[in-house]
């Protein structure tokens, strides 16, 4: 070990980028502005994101979870209303994905397939979800998540979903800055993730990449969808609707068109959102693939390297999350959360693990069926990536790392 451990420390998941200047201004929105639930900086917050990654609406909710309840809501609705449900009522689901993904869908009626993790990519790859359609039938969507901001090869996941009749929808709760490139590796359009498909984001503080309070994002390309997606965030009134969802029978200022709930944000959320909003998107691009690219590359054999013997990332333009560390052995994987924990470094289990292990879901497979996951369960953590997180810090941490037998 070189004598510089205390370099390391501390190095907290995440670290409030709030300055002295926004929190006067916060206090200065508490003293003089008359509306602090849904209003004007919702939707200011919203054309933020609408703005930069191109994509036709961004719909601000109360958190990301209940952005995946809506996303799952939605779907349920679009297979009765084409007359597939319950018969299509299968989702498709990565094992080792956060539990938020997973309850709204099963709490509504869904049933989870869940499919195993490529080790490499942390993630489902296409060869996984093409598997899952031989062998089930009765699936109607598949629900991928970027885990840890890290994905494989999604065009080809979304094509394979398309062909079998599928809807294929993202949870990007963990990746809200990503890119990726066109089908043809055409370098000269990069694209959003948020604007492939429906998806959803979370800006809740300990996700690491936005500094706030609670609250979520929907984005979506199509009108349709964005309308209701609006009018279910707001106990389903048609209020500030096109006149096609209007009721002559009732009030149009309570004019209920779809059994929605209160899912709306508030002015204050977003107000503390946008205030940090320009500075996670400076930090987030290169910054964050620069420093993981530091830790994946430098580190020894006693740790697996993502994305090892594939070329995933030469062809897409990742957001990290967090700094993975899978290690070769459980003991290993101790004796490195036992040392990061000594210096300071708050670790925490890779996401969910493996889904299988927890109580809740232990009904729905066991973990042995799942080796990849388990492997992951056993095997990989992972540590915070902020902004006190500079290029020697992340050298020193390589270096410490791999002194670690």
């Amino acid at each position: 070990m070189s004598g510089q451990k205390n370099s390391l420390n501390p190095w907290p998941l995440a670290v409030s980028s709030f300055t002295w200047l926004d929190k006067l201004k916060i206090a200065k929105f508490l003293f003089t502005e008359e509306v602090w639930t849904y209003g004007k900086w919702v939707r200011e917050y919203e054309k933020l994101w609408e703005d930069e990654f191109q994509v036709k609406r961004a719909i601000m909710v109360s958190s990301g979870s209940t952005a995946n309840e809506l996303i799952a809501l939605r779907r349920k609705h679009e297979l009765e209303q084409s007359g597939l449900w319950p018969k299509f009522n299968k989702v498709i689901f990565p094992v080792n994905t956060w539990i938020s993904s997973v309850s709204p869908w099963i709490n509504i009626g869904f049933e989870p397939v869940f499919v195993d993790a490529d080790i490499e990519t942390l993630n489902v790859n296409s060869a996984a979800i093409k598997e899952a359609f031989e062998k089930n039938t009765g699936i109607g969507t598949v629900f991928y998540t970027t885990i840890l901001g890290f994905f494989d090869d999604i065009l080809e996941s979304k094509r394979i979903t398309e062909s079998n009749g599928a809807r294929f929808l993202l949870d990007n709760c963990e990746s809200s800055f990503s890119y990726y490139f066109d089908a043809n590796n055409n370098y000269n359009r990069k694209q959003s993730i948020l604007g492939l498909v429906t998806s959803s984001t979370s800006i809740f503080f300990s996700h690491l990449t936005m500094s706030g309070t609670e609250g979520g994002l929907i984005f979506t390309n199509s009108d349709e969808e964005a309308e209701w997606y609006i009018m279910a965030r707001s106990h389903g009134l048609t209020r500030g609707m096109p006149d096609k969802y209007k009721n002559p029978d009732v009030s149009p200022d309570f004019d209920f068109y779809l059994m929605g709930s209160n899912y709306r944000s508030s002015n204050l959320q977003a107000y503390m959102a946008i205030l940090d909003f320009k500075r996670a998107l400076d930090f987030s691009h290169e910054n964050r693939l620069r420093l993981f690219n530091i830790l994946n590359e430098g580190i020894n054999d006693n740790y697996v390297k993502l994305f090892g013997m594939k070329q995933s990332l030469l062809s897409n333009y990742f957001c990290p999350l967090a700094l993975p560390l899978v290690c070769r052995t459980k003991e290993q994987r101790q004796k490195v959360e036992f040392w990061l924990k000594r210096q300071g470094v708050i670790t925490r289990p890779l996401i969910g693990g493996c889904l299988l292990a927890h109580t809740a879901f232990k009904k729905y497979g066991k973990v042995d069926d799942f080796p990849n996951a388990k492997f992951l369960h056993e095997n990989a953590i992972y540590i915070g990536l902020n902004t006190t997180v500079t290029t020697e810090r992340m050298h020193l941490l390589v270096e410490e790392l791999n002194s670690i037998k």
